[in-house]
């Protein structure tokens, strides 16, 4: 059995993988399986994976497109790792990943999950903003913000992983900071201020969605709200509204000024629609409203 299961979903990145998956072969530890799961990608692609697929250095598996978080759980089903790190297939790992992360593991028993920093990178590999770094991580300090931008910065137990069943189908694009909570339900959660991910920023990241992406974190965070005792809820709330407005919300008030000075009200409409998830936090909290209004006069 390998040590670490390193599972990547991928979707119409045929120009990203194969770099990405160096990133994985160039590890210092190298006991690990690595698994990719085709999400019904219509690129080809298989054939770029063919050479590798054939050498047995990846377990290549397919299914009809059905989502990021349906392909990761087919991957964590078919793991035999001890510990199980997910991968996005555009971003890149540092050499020494795997090897800190099962090392703190090994030593941490009491930990299920372990996460580094990011440091963001364009299409070309040059390097652009550095990730935050969050020193606790506890289950009410997860609805401030999302300590981590991708699940590619973590490694987590599988049998921890298992029992919680996996990454949810239910929602889209916030599946990992759901995640997140219910293992910090369930066991630690560490962030170490060491480099654990190159994270990609081009046009087709799936975070480009702002709207949709909005929606489906306003809906974890309720969700999760219920396991909070209810004379903290609206300070959670309002905590989280603040991080979520700023970075999703104001963009999506900014699109809707300058569609409103072009002309374009039917656009404009749909952005006003796409952040009516956090009117709450604008009508009741002095900050976001503030900022809301700063945002619509003065873009």
């Amino acid at each position: 059995m390998p040590r670490v299961s390193v599972v990547i979903p991928t979707y119409r990145h045929r120009d990203f993988i194969l770099h990405t998956l160096d990133s994985v072969f160039g590890q210092t530890m190298t006991d690990y399986e690595v698994i990719v799961v085709n999400d019904g990608s219509p690129d080809d692609t298989r054939a770029v994976l063919g050479p590798l697929i054939e050498a047995r250095r990846i377990e290549y598996f397919e299914q009809s497109n059905q989502g990021q978080n349906k392909a990761r759980n087919y991957g964590i089903g078919r793991s035999r790792g001890e510990y199980v790190a997910l991968l996005d297939d555009d971003d890149l790992w540092p050499a020494d990943k795997l090897e800190w992360q099962v090392e703190f593991l090994d030593e941490h028993p009491d930990v299920g999950m372990i996460g580094g920093t990011l440091q963001a990178i364009d299409e070309n590999g040059a390097c652009r903003r550095k990730g935050t770094f969050t020193p606790t991580i506890e289950f009410e300090t997860l609805f401030a913000a999302n300590p981590f931008l991708s699940p590619g910065q973590t490694l987590i137990r599988s049998d921890l992983l298992r029992r919680l069943g996996g990454m949810s189908l239910s929602i889209w694009g916030a599946d990992d900071w759901d995640l997140w909570f219910r293992i910090a339900k369930a066991s630690k959660i560490v962030m170490v201020d060491r480099l654990a991910l190159y994270y990609r920023l081009h046009p087709g990241n799936a975070s480009k969605q702002t709207g949709r992406l909005l929606r489906a974190c306003c809906e974890t965070i309720e969700q999760h709200l219920r396991d909070v005792p209810s004379r903290n809820r609206n300070r959670l709330r309002f905590e989280n509204q603040r991080t979520l407005y700023e970075g999703l919300g104001s963009v999506l008030v900014r699109e809707a000024r300058q569609q409103l000075r072009s002309g374009d009200l039917r656009a404009a409409m749909r952005s006003v629609k796409d952040v009516s998830s956090l009117w709450r936090g604008i009508l009741l909290d002095r900050r976001i409203r503030r900022a809301f209004l700063r945002h619509m006069v003065a873009g």
